[in-house]
């Protein structure tokens, strides 16, 4: 009997780790420039790679870079490509101001789960006081999916060392 019961609550505990809820988003592989470098000249693009491969739904854009000046105003992109994984915008040739540039992004991947989240570029120098974004889903993050599953392998874990515990004062 005891090896029955074991055997199931081990089954359930697995199983709960296999069940897999929508919540397998995409996160960021690489930045290029890379996150949080300081650069000596602004590049010609901002790409960002990502886990999954984004969603395109013909013209409609539905992933996006934008970029943010040291005063806090918008750069204008020039155009916006996507190559499976990897989302790249083209920056304009102009004078830039030295300072913190905040880069955001919104993409959707292939399954239909939008993620966003932002991180700083520099250019010469961090500006003085610069308000710093607050980094989400960029490079870890942890859905609610995953943590209900580890609870519930947990209560399974928990079960099973009482059940077996249990058993064997029982045999004494």
């Amino acid at each position: 009997m005891s090896s029955k019961v074991s055997r199931l609550l081990l089954a359930l505990t697995l199983l709960s780790f296999s069940i897999s809820p929508a919540a397998a988003h995409t996160s960021v592989v690489k930045t290029v420039p890379e996150y949080k470098s300081t650069l000596t000249e602004m590049p010609q693009s901002i790409s960002i790679e990502f886990t999954d491969v984004l969603m395109t739904l013909g013209e409609k854009k539905v992933n996006s870079i934008e970029l943010t000046s040291p005063d806090g105003s918008p750069v204008a992109v020039e155009s916006t490509s996507i190559y499976q994984r990897t989302l790249t915008v083209q920056l304009p040739e102009r004078s830039y101001q030295d300072g913190t540039y905040f880069v955001s992004y919104r993409v959707v991947s292939a399954d239909g789960h939008s993620i966003s989240g932002s991180y700083e570029l520099y250019l010469n120098t961090p500006s003085e006081g610069a308000t710093t974004v607050e980094e989400h889903q960029s490079f870890f993050h942890v859905h609610q999916g995953h943590i209900t599953q580890a609870g519930v392998a947990l209560i399974f874990i928990a079960l099973w060392w009482g059940y077996r515990r249990f058993t064997r004062e029982q045999e004494l």
